[in-house]
């Protein structure tokens, strides 16, 4: 382990809160250590001067709910409820509109292409049959034009 493991052990060794095992490999550790002695030393002396500073603090029996209380997160009856949002309604609503934006935007930006509508197709022009005995026209060759009429 390198001193800085050891080093964030050391308040709650100061505590008495670390397991019996840790502790011992701890006190070996500062046995040939001295940073980690000086940093032990150290962090004693500040709990020493804050165990002394709280003994001569006289607070009331309701000091912790008054704090709380005062900061909001404690009523008498409990914790207290969160106060409602209206973040999400309006973050929903903008969505919406900007959807809707969207669409009409995606609607109107094509090109402009009139509706078809319907025109009568042209009739078909009647035509006499012809005649059993009337030569059959032969189909124009590749490259020959055909006559117009």
């Amino acid at each position: 382990m390198t001193c800085t493991l050891y080093e964030e052990q050391l308040s709650s060794y100061l505590d008495g809160e670390l397991p019996l095992a840790r502790a011992a490999r701890l006190e070996a550790h500062l046995k040939v250590c001295p940073h980690c002695q000086a940093e032990l030393d150290a962090l004693g002396g500040i709990a020493t001067r804050l165990r002394a500073a709280s003994s001569s603090l006289r607070v009331s029996h309701d000091f912790d709910r008054r704090v709380l209380r005062a900061v909001g997160y404690w009523q008498v009856t409990g914790w207290q409820r969160p106060t409602k949002s209206y973040l999400r309604p309006l973050v929903i609503a903008a969505l919406a509109l900007l959807g809707m934006l969207a669409g009409v935007w995606h609607f109107f930006s094509g090109p402009f292409e009139p509706p078809p509508t319907w025109q009568p197709q042209p009739a078909a022009a009647i035509v006499a049959p012809a005649s059993p005995n009337a030569p059959i026209p032969a189909a124009p060759q590749k490259g020959e034009r055909r006559d117009q009429r």
